[in-house]
């Protein structure tokens, strides 16, 4: 199936395993240029020497943000080239009893699940809407 991405530069945040990684491979046999991120860099490394086994005629690179932190993010988004394509994948979950859940652990996964994404796509919409 040809979804016309060549060469279309796509980001996916949380893509270093998962349902995000995936995405990576999908995208990759479609042939846009793929920014994968996690948490640390040694995850980001792994998972582009992975994708680069299985796609080595493709362009793969990667940023590590953790999206709990402000400062982190700061850094990726200067560091991000033109985006064609943004995929909102990040998210964390705590297991725990939803009695016993404090308050704080579910702004901590407001803020990363929900708030990360519309930070970001704040950030980078504009320039794809301008791109069509």
């Amino acid at each position: 199936m040809d979804l016309e991405l060549k060469e279309k530069t796509v980001f996916i945040t949380g893509s270093t395993a998962g349902i995000g990684f995936a995405t990576a491979k999908a995208l990759l046999s479609e042939g846009a240029i793929v920014i994968i991120n996690g948490r640390t860099s040694t995850s980001v490394e792994a998972a582009i020497n992975r994708l680069e086994q299985a796609f080595p005629n493709e362009t793969i690179t990667g940023l590590s943000a953790d999206f709990s932190k402000q400062n982190e993010v700061n850094s990726l988004l200067e560091n991000l080239p033109k985006i064609d394509i943004l995929i909102n994948n990040v998210g964390v979950y705590s297991s725990g009893s939803f009695f016993k859940t404090e308050d704080a652990e579910w702004y901590r996964q407001f803020e990363v699940n929900v708030m990360s994404g519309v930070r970001l796509s704040r950030i980078i919409l504009p320039s794809m809407l301008a791109n069509n």
